[in-house]
């Protein structure tokens, strides 16, 4: 997996870190979420097109590409020719390019993009989420038959004063 750097200002920085914790996530997660969002908004009205690369095209676009060919070739008039009369020939389109514009129905690649990007940032939240449930919840829950130090205006262990139910527990010599 690869990383993106972003250089801001202490200012930035911290303004993002309180963003983000009113928000209640981390920066990193929000980060994820904002670029996302950014990414569709950005191409929304402007467009982009580029070839693709050629791993980028599978095996059986390529062999589909190679069959419209000889379609073509083999079809003076094949351009005149309604798309299900294409069709019934064997032809099929099959896109080189990245375009965010002229999709015909389908999201563009952006917007897949983004979506990828934003799945991605909630599929890693939620496995973060389920190992600090799993490790420090569970862990850090109160258990039967133990007592506990609640409220202590003193120095010692408690709730109140932070620490946890395990450090909390009152022992027979307290």
């Amino acid at each position: 997996m690869k990383h993106l750097k972003l250089s801001l200002t202490d200012k930035n920085y911290y303004l993002l870190q309180r963003i983000a914790k009113a928000d209640d996530r981390r920066l990193n997660d929000l980060i994820y979420l904002v670029f996302s969002t950014g990414l569709s908004s950005y191409f929304c009205e402007r467009s982009i097109y580029f070839e693709k690369d050629d791993s980028e095209i599978t095996i059986e676009e390529k062999a589909q590409i190679k069959k419209n060919q000889e379609i073509i070739k083999n079809n003076d008039k094949f351009w005149q020719l309604e798309d299900d009369e294409q069709k019934k020939l064997g032809y099929e389109k099959v896109s080189q390019s990245y375009s965010n514009c002229y999709n015909q129905g389908e999201k563009d690649f952006i917007d897949k993009l983004a979506d990828e990007i934003r799945n991605n940032a909630l599929k890693l939240i939620k496995e973060d989420y389920k190992e600090i449930e799993e490790n420090i919840i569970k862990e850090n829950t109160p258990k039967e038959n133990k007592i506990y130090s609640l409220v202590d205006s003193t120095n010692k262990k408690s709730i109140v004063n932070g620490n946890t139910w395990n450090e909390s527990e009152v022992k027979n010599n307290d």
